[in-house]
């Protein structure tokens, strides 16, 4: 039989409040905050669409690169090496990233004989992209074919004794950014690009930085060839006097804003790996270190700090560029031949 309650619920001015009470439901729901969750690096170039960017550039080329070269839009001129080359732009390659340069492109060849791909302009997480662009790269050459790989990065001084234009071979580094949960491996592992848990000591071939060391001491340019270890900054701003005194107790020799993602990416595949910098800008505390008798004068002190900006704002010289490319070129021989 039929109730209060239930003829009521049933009647007109009932069925009108509760429609209300539902769309004010549904309008609450819509002013809140939307739940994002980020896909992890990992997720964005799975290995089969990295084997298809492959599979393009070896059947587009006919080459089967046993070496690769990255260069940083600093050292782009550095492709000039290879011979014979055979350019595949960017957007040519089946799902791979735009780059902001205009002449953004692979280039395959040969370097004193040996099959070699280089990149020309690296990806930087301060550009826009995610370290798992960074690293994509060095996914593909490693699909390609190559086991040994060089990086090269412009980058700023920490220690005092590094000028403008010196080369910095890398022997080890610091990932500030990875500090930050900031990883190119981060989320699902594939073990078709490497175990998913491994170290990152040895990175740097010592094989390959000692033949480095050997070649530029008979090239004669030890006096501007050093070794030592980089930090990997975010960027794109330039660091403080504070964070380079810090890093310079940490053992730093420069900082630099990329490198470091495409050296993770290519020692979690197994391959060889030697990377060297170009110093473009000198250390900004390096006229603060010095005894109080130079800084008597605040007006020299002033002329003097003018003095040092300018002078990091300097071009590389052309001769130390060329140096980086003859060390390149030298050392594939060697590496090829197994000298």
């Amino acid at each position: 039989m039929c109730n209060y309650d239930c003829c009521k619920s049933r009647s007109p001015i009932a069925k009108r409040m509760a429609a209300r009470k539902l769309l004010q439901m549904e309008e609450e729901e819509r002013r809140k905050p939307k739940l994002v969750i980020p896909t992890p690096q990992s997720l964005f170039y799975p290995f089969e669409e990295v084997e298809a960017m492959a599979k393009y550039i070896v059947n587009v080329s006919h080459i089967r690169p046993k070496y690769g070269l990255i260069c940083g839009s600093f050292l782009s001129d550095m492709v000039s090496l290879v011979e014979q080359p055979v350019v595949i732009p960017y957007e040519d390659i089946p799902n791979f990233p735009d780059g902001i340069e205009p002449d953004c492109s692979f280039v395959l060849g040969t370097i004193m004989g040996a099959p070699i791909i280089a990149l020309v302009h690296s990806f930087h997480s301060c550009d826009g992209y995610n370290l798992a662009t960074c690293a994509l790269p060095v996914r593909v050459m490693q699909l390609c074919g190559v086991r040994t790989i060089m990086l090269t990065s412009e980058a700023a001084a920490v220690d005092h004794g590094f000028a403008l234009g010196d080369i910095m071979l890398v022997q080890d580094h610091i990932n500030v950014v990875g500090m930050m949960h900031q990883t190119p491996l981060e989320g699902p592992s594939d073990p078709r690009f490497g175990s998913r848990r491994f170290s990152m000591v040895n990175a740097y071939d010592k094989d390959l930085l000692e033949k480095a060391l050997e070649i530029g001491k008979r090239m004669g340019i030890q006096k501007f060839l050093h070794s030592g270890v980089l930090a990997c900054m975010g960027g794109p701003i330039l660091g403080t006097v504070a964070e380079e005194r810090m890093l310079r107790t940490m053992e730093v020799s420069a900082v630099g804003m990329s490198l470091v993602p495409e050296v993770i990416a290519a020692h979690h595949g197994g391959l060889k790996v030697l990377a060297f910098v170009v110093i473009s800008r000198a250390a900004s505390d390096k006229e603060s270190e010095e005894s109080d008798k130079d800084k008597e004068k605040d007006t020299d002190r002033d002329s003097k700090q003018d003095k040092r900006e300018q002078d990091s704002q300097e071009p590389v010289p052309l001769p130390r560029l060329q140096a980086c490319s003859d060390l390149i070129g030298r050392l594939m021989y060697c590496m090829h031949l197994e000298i």
